[in-house]
């Protein structure tokens, strides 16, 4: 009889010390305790080193987690790693403020369990409408070399999503509001125009692309209409892996860590012949996917976990999203990423709450082309901000 894995994270949980319990976390009064009592526990142990992948390992894009359905959105054109997301500052640089107090910071153990005390918070929200909706502000970097000139565009939009959850409701994505592509800082400008302002460019790089090379318009956001798709083909509403998945399929996923863990370490196994990145981002991409979507508030938690238990989780203490909220910032080892030299995916939450702010790909080190193009350390290269997310009984108005 094989002999039962001993559960890591309960044993985690009952080593701590006491002011680390998340019920104490739970009791106390206000975000602002909420978010002092985290940081505490954040600010208590040393860095850990981070980790590097060979090239090739990780998609240069951050794909959206709340994913539409993987045909319909195929059938329509959509690059579903949609072009790049952000709502940086307008230059894509990075808004992240580190702690002012100076100090060590924090071990993979500690990035593991400040994400337990987040996923308490979630298990008794509502958790149930006709429509789940989300809008989200979201950029990109893209590094162009045109006419001899190498510079930097930053791409930036509005997306609203909405799930529709009964029968005969339709799921609807709208993308591109005020979407604009541009020079990313005064100097970039310069370059552009010296490679003769145009209007149509192409990334220096475009990782695994498919066809290679990415095209990208300049263009204002009073130049582009707003795109409205219909993501849902019959009763699947969203991609989960390479799954299109129904309402009824997301509510019945388990709320047990392990058991959901389990089923998504099936979902990759099915999954891994379309991915670049290794398990662990994987793992990682989907887990919080599941946050973005209408799952159960428990099984939004278990998704926490997840990533939780995930090797190479470190916490970086308190940092403020790109739309200027502060939160508690999570990492995963850098990678390498073709387009930009290397970088780490990194989630930003509301520790008071349990919400996800923001995820992000951060750069850690350039590689010839994107210094050139004046893209330093710390940088933001794609990210999606989480402006609103909640149940509704209102269908998104579309666009005229």
């Amino acid at each position: 009889m094989a002999r039962k894995r001993p559960d890591v994270m309960k044993t985690l949980a009952d080593a701590r010390p006491l002011e680390f319990d998340p019920e104490r976390l739970a009791g106390s009064a206000g975000s602002e305790r909420a978010r002092h009592d985290l940081i505490t526990i954040l600010n208590s142990a040393p860095e850990a080193p981070e980790a590097r992948r060979s090239a090739g390992s990780a998609r240069p894009f951050t794909w959206r987690w709340a994913l539409p359905v993987a045909a319909t959105a195929a059938a329509a054109g959509v690059l579903v790693a949609t072009l790049p997301q952000d709502g940086s500052g307008s230059d894509g640089s990075r808004a992240t403020a580190r702690p002012t107090t100076a100090g060590p910071r924090h071990t993979p153990e500690n990035g593991r369990l400040a994400l337990l005390n987040v996923a308490n918070r979630l298990e008794s929200e509502a958790d149930e409408g006709t429509y789940w909706q989300s809008t989200t502000r979201s950029g990109w970097i893209g590094v162009v070399a045109e006419s001899g000139s190498t510079f930097a565009v930053v791409t930036s939009e509005t997306q609203q999503w909405s799930f529709g959850v009964k029968p005969g409701t339709q799921s609807l994505w709208i993308s591109g509001i005020d979407a604009t592509t541009e020079p990313r800082t005064e100097r970039d400008t310069a370059r552009w125009r010296a490679a003769g302002s145009p209007k149509d460019v192409t990334l220096a790089e475009s990782g695994s692309l498919p066809g290679g090379k990415l095209g990208l318009r300049i263009e204002s956001g009073s130049e582009k209409r707003p795109t409205v798709t219909r993501i849902n083909q019959g009763d699947k509403i969203a991609a989960l892996g390479a799954r299109n998945v129904t309402y009824a399929d997301l509510r019945t996923l388990p709320a047990d860590t392990a058991k959901l863990k389990e089923h998504l370490e099936g979902l990759y196994e099915e999954d891994r012949g379309s991915e670049i990145s290794g398990r662990t981002e994987w793992m990682w991409r989907q887990a919080a996917n599941l946050i973005s979507l209408p799952v159960k508030p428990e099984v939004r938690a278990a998704a926490y976990r997840v990533i939780a238990d995930l090797p190479g989780i470190r916490s970086l203490g308190e940092v403020t999203d790109p739309l200027g909220r502060k939160g508690v910032g999570f990492a995963l080892p850098a990678t390498e990423r073709p387009d930009y030299g290397t970088a780490r995916s990194e989630l930003i939450v509301d520790p008071a709450t349990g919400a996800l702010l923001s995820d992000q790909q951060v750069l850690t080190k350039p590689n010839a082309q994107a210094a050139e193009a004046g893209l330093t350390a710390g940088t933001v290269v794609n990210h999606t901000a989480t402006v609103t997310s909640k149940w509704t009984d209102r269908q998104l108005r579309t666009p005229k």
